[in-house]
């Protein structure tokens, strides 16, 4: 990573020292050893992740932006805790005087901290791999979970979410080709004829893709990074899971048989309803569409990057598998 790109990342957080001395701090205050290193996490678009090595192992260490106002952050740090306290799988916080967060001031700055167990292994992004039949699966066992957890927290705007597709169309629409706008516009339209209040609503993540799903040593899957989850209609996430982990670039036919068999494995779960069957490929085409467009604007306004333009390679070939997905076929199997 050059100095630049660096320097990009200690705006997220405004760093005006050592990332050295931070940690060090952390390794006090929860206890952790000596310090060794540290290491950056670069995927993600939002907060400050990295991990830190001491003399007692690993840890993730997730510094807030500090953008983030007190009311978001504790809207975030509401998500942790009940997850924390569930069934699914996804690594747990350490605690410093029973609670989950610690905002440290150092050199007159400070920063809100969470520290998490350390998960060895990789995300799929960086495994560059898709999930397989049995991850497809657990990914579908673990979004059951996630979606039927009693919870409904405050709703946080994510300028990525399907849900806010028509806002965010208006602001960016001016950033897509001639043909892409006409396709989105008709994608417009179909998500304004769907009836969101028909559809069955739970907690959802609402990001989970290759950056947020890690795989251990053992093979086993984690979901990380609960920072844009909300109560809303719980098609989103088989939505989301489908545009990217199930897609399989050179295979329309191996993408829509992994789509079908996470459809399928959900409904073993939560019975999904005829509406939500009859309204999944648009929220695919939605899923994919958000991929494009936010991608496109980031690269107007602050450049290129190699995960960006993962992103938009990703929604380019899901939109174009769209007219294949023959969600009755996939009713007719459940």
């Amino acid at each position: 990573m050059d100095y630049f790109e660096l320097q990009d990342f200690n705006k997220r957080i405004g760093l005006n020292t050592k990332l050295d001395n931070i940690s060090k701090e952390i390794c006090n205050i929860y206890n952790l050893g000596n310090f060794i290193s540290n290491d950056l996490i670069t995927i993600g678009y939002e907060d400050y992740n990295y991990i830190l090595t001491s003399s007692q192992g690993k840890y993730c260490v997730k510094i807030f932006n500090k953008e983030r106002n007190k009311k978001n952050l504790n809207n975030y740090l509401e998500r942790i805790r009940i997850i924390s306290d569930s069934d699914v799988k996804s690594p747990k916080p350490l605690k410093v005087n029973g609670n989950i967060n610690y905002c440290l001031n150092y050199e007159n700055n400070d920063y809100n901290i969470c520290v998490f167990q350390y998960i060895d292994g990789k995300n799929f992004f960086e495994l560059q791999t898709k999930a397989n039949e049995e991850e497809i699966k657990e990914l579908a066992k673990q979004t059951a979970l996630i979606n039927n957890l009693n919870f409904k927290p405050d709703f946080i705007y994510d300028s990525w979410a399907i849900i806010n597709f028509e806002n965010e169309y208006k602001n960016k629409r001016k950033y897509l080709s001639e043909e892409q706008k006409k396709y989105f516009d008709n994608i417009l339209k179909k998500f304004k004829k769907i009836d969101i209040n028909k559809l069955p609503k739970g907690f959802v993540h609402g990001d989970i893709i290759s950056t947020n799903v890690m795989k251990d040593i053992n093979n086993s899957l984690w979901i990380i990074d609960f920072a844009v989850s909300n109560y809303l209609p719980r098609i989103i996430d088989l939505a989301i899971i489908a545009c990217n982990m199930c897609l399989i670039k050179d295979s329309e036919e191996k993408t829509i048989k992994n789509i079908s068999l996470l459809l399928n494995e959900y409904n073993k779960y939560n019975n999904l309803t005829d509406y939500e069957f009859e309204c999944f490929t648009t929220f695919y085409e939605l899923a994919n569409a958000m991929h494009i467009m936010c991608t496109l604007y980031i690269s107007k306004t602050d450049g290129e990057s190699e995960e960006n333009n993962y992103w938009y390679n990703e929604g380019i070939v899901g939109l174009s598998y769209s007219n294949k997905i023959d969600v009755e076929l996939f009713h007719k199997n459940t």
